[in-house]
């Protein structure tokens, strides 16, 4: 029998956020990110092997594009490609 699933279907996207570590590993190392953007929205990265650039990006923004899935209240993004983002001064 084929179970249904009711989670939104997989979507391109493409996100602006600060890159924020998320979890390390016993030598301190980050194993994990995830892009923080606005309205609290918080997206893990799904492949940071292919991309282990984005951990010398920590605490910076980017623009990042990818496929988006949302499971069980956990969104990640396996990424394409990204784009560092000049923090320019508000004020």
């Amino acid at each position: 029998m084929q179970q249904h699933n009711d989670a939104p279907p997989a979507r391109r996207e493409t996100i602006n956020g600060f890159i924020v570590p998320m979890q390390w590993d016993e030598h301190f190392r980050v194993t994990e990110i995830l892009i923080a953007c606005e309205a609290e929205r918080d997206v893990q990265v799904a492949n940071l092997p292919t991309f282990p650039t984005l951990i010398s990006l920590a605490r910076k923004r980017a623009s990042i594009t990818g496929t988006v899935r949302k499971i069980g209240g956990i969104e990640t993004i396996h990424v394409e490609s990204f784009t560092p983002m000049e923090t320019g001064e508000s004020g």
